[in-house]
């Protein structure tokens, strides 16, 4: 029998070290999204989800297979620890800011098109 020593290097460490040996993929009900990197869904509680995803210069979003979100007016969500959400906000500062005061964190609304300015040379009132 060999053992292996898993640096200790929290979660996220040994996370990434099971995906690069090929051990059990975790399905956590958070994700970090970056550019650069595919989506990192080892997160349950929101806020640390939150802060990391700050921390890394990504966003922290709900993992669909996880829960989904219902449906609000706004183009973001706050999500608490216990899963309830509010998606009625018009921008991503006013919902990080409600999200902070909630211990939560602040997503991407579903199915809602992204909000557009304008368009000064349309026919059709701006729209």
């Amino acid at each position: 029998m060999r053992w292996l020593a898993i640096p200790r290097a929290g979660c996220l460490g040994f996370a990434a070290f099971l995906a690069a040996t090929g051990g059990p993929a975790f399905a956590a009900r958070f994700c970090i999204q970056s550019q650069s990197l595919p989506p990192q869904c080892i997160y349950d509680d929101p806020s640390e989800c939150q802060q990391a995803a700050g921390q890394q210069g990504g966003v922290c979003s709900a993992n669909p297979q996880q829960f989904t979100l219902q449906r609000g007016i706004g183009q973001y969500c706050v999500v608490a620890l216990a899963g309830s959400s509010s998606c009625v906000y018009a921008d991503r500062a006013t919902c990080m800011a409600e999200a902070q005061h909630e211990h939560g964190a602040c997503i991407a609304a579903p199915g809602i098109a992204p909000a557009k300015a304008p368009d000064p040379y349309s026919a059709v009132g701006g729209l």
